[in-house]
């Protein structure tokens, strides 16, 4: 296997410094010049969760071009092309424009020469079975079915599988609903024997040693250009809180693999036997590797760390499932007790943009917000911002309170036109807005702010100093100074998973304690025994 792989023992701590060097040697610019943040959101993922319409008889997706879109960059998104775009929209005759709405078909057209049969998803059914059951590529079983891409596989969906000749259509037709026929049970048994990684194997018995395993997309035989050194920092700051559990006392093992941003190239990773004894898995961070993973971990029963992304299709039914980055849920809690904590104080205005993308994330939770304050009784303005929003604005606001503003939209850059005059209002009344994390990166001027985070905006003084003497005693390089920090996300999470989870082997806990970290204070919780568990610490900030 061609695989950028490193077995770090740390019995063997020189061998991994050297990693460690050679990883950031080769991007020393980029790391210095690093400037990318990470907004609430970390790794921006492309769903496909987009109003549905017929066209000519076709279910299409609905979609609103954005900014710098062209046609090849959409079409490689949906695995679509150009031509078939056209195909559905005759009103692009001058190109792609930002804002325009598009239809692209949710299944691609047939092929000539390629005939289809459908098969309904079981359970504990993978990606990967499917395509090993019926001899596909994983390039062809999304090619036909697009809507699958970037997530994982519900039980009932029905998939279409190519089939491109009369023998194997027929073989395959045979089958009973999902029933396997005699050929394809004695096909499924010698898969499993090959995919070791992929089915339910033999894990011995552990001893006082942690195999942790990183799975990051390092993209170390990339050129430079392609890398990203936010994973490298990651890494580093893991390593950190891995050798001070090593000079504690603990016995660690670490396996780390670059696995790009390449679903076949994590599938032939998983194959390593060195996962029968895996005691936990850091990673992946793209949502493509994340739906695959998740598979994995809760065949082969392997605690695993998703650190960045805050959707995660299954975790509601995965138990081995740690989701650092909370997500909307935990957003909209944690907004609906600020409101009950306000309400006497505080006049709150829905400020609504029009033309307003159905997939935004602000448009959502404004909406989940104006339908809780009816439920309980809380009242609200809601101000269109159309071409008389200035007046009525003004009469919405009341000015011996706090008017806080909620906007429509989680994309800042849709609120330019607006900004200028709402930052001159503030001069006359209390205006706050709630702003998402992503627009914290931003240098526009905007009124007062108040924000949701998993960082803290300052750090200990004591354990800070502690940390950065520890990280310069490792590597000759420093980190990134911006905010929020990859190398103190990956001590902070290290230090609690190797203090409270990974050693734990109560298997119905619901919660494991509040930890405080430099950067982030980490409490893990679940709803139900057979869910994963999602860090709840989101604190607001001004």
């Amino acid at each position: 296997m061609h695989l950028k792989f490193f077995a770090l023992t740390f019995e063997k701590k020189d061998m991994q410094i050297e990693t460690i060097k050679k990883m950031t040697g080769i991007r020393r610019v980029l790391i210095i010049c690093l400037s990318v943040l990470i907004s609430m959101n970390f790794i921006f993922s492309q769903e496909l969760n987009y109003p549905l319409k017929k066209i000519n008889g076709v279910e299409c997706y609905i979609y609103t071009v954005q900014q710098a879109e062209g046609f090849y960059r959409i079409g490689k998104n949906f695995n679509t092309t150009e031509a078939v775009i056209k195909s559905f929209n005759p009103q692009i005759t001058d190109g792609l424009k930002a804002g325009m709405q598009i239809f692209i078909p949710v299944k691609p057209s047939s092929t000539p020469g390629i005939s289809y049969i459908e098969h309904v998803v079981e359970k504990k059914q993978t990606i990967f079975r499917i395509r090993k059951l019926y001899k596909i590529t994983e390039e062809e079983l999304l090619e036909h079915n697009p809507q699958i891409k970037d997530r994982s596989i519900q039980v009932g969906e029905v998939l279409r599988i190519p089939v491109k000749n009369e023998e194997d259509e027929s073989i395959l037709k045979n089958k009973n609903g999902n029933k396997a026929t005699d050929t394809e049970k004695k096909h499924s048994k010698e898969t499993q024997k090959d995919t070791n990684g992929f089915h339910d194997m033999f894990r011995p018995q552990k001893s006082d040693t942690l195999d942790i395993a990183f799975l990051l997309p390092f993209m170390l035989e990339q050129k430079s250009e392609f890398s990203d050194t936010r994973f490298v920092e990651f890494y580093a700051g893991a390593l950190v809180a891995i050798q001070k559990a090593k000079n504690q006392g603990k016995n660690l093992n670490i396996y780390t693999f670059d696995v790009e941003k390449s679903d076949l190239k994590l599938m032939e990773i998983l194959r390593d036997t060195i996962f029968n004894k895996i005691d936990l898995i850091v990673g992946p961070a793209y949502s493509n590797q994340i739906s695959i993973i998740g598979d994995f971990a809760r065949m082969q029963k392997i605690k695993t760390l998703i650190p960045f992304s805050s959707r995660i299709y299954d975790i509601a039914i995965n138990p081995y499932i740690y989701q650092f980055n909370p997500g909307q849920d935990i957003e909209l809690k944690k907004l609906q007790e600020i409101i009950q904590l306000k309400n006497n104080r505080s006049n709150f205005i829905f400020a609504e943009i029009p033309s307003i993308s159905s997939n935004d994330d602000g448009l959502v939770l404004s909406g989940q917000l104006k339908d809780y304050m009816l439920m309980n009784n809380i009242g609200f303005n809601t101000v269109l911002f159309n071409q008389e929003y200035a007046e009525n604005l003004r009469e919405a606001i009341r000015p011996s309170v706090e008017n806080i503003l909620i906007f429509n939209t989680s994309r800042l850059s849709n609120l330019n036109t607006y900004m200028r005059h709402l930052n001159a209002l503030s001069d006359s009344a209390q205006i706050k807005i709630y702003e998402p994390y992503a627009w914290r990166s931003s240098k526009t001027k905007r009124p007062d702010s108040f924000y949701l985070s998993v960082f803290k905006n300052k750090f200990s003084d004591v354990s800070y100093d502690a940390y950065m003497d520890q990280f310069g005693r490792l590597y000759d390089w420093l980190p990134s100074s911006e905010l929020p920090r990859y190398d103190l996300l990956g001590y902070d999470l290290l230090n609690y998973f190797i203090s409270n989870i990974i050693s734990n082997k109560q298997e119905t806990l619901l919660s494991y304690p509040l930890n405080e970290g430099i950067q982030s204070d980490i409490k893990f919780e679940r709803s139900s025994v057979k869910s994963g568990f999602i860090n709840n610490t989101l604190n607001q900030y001004e």
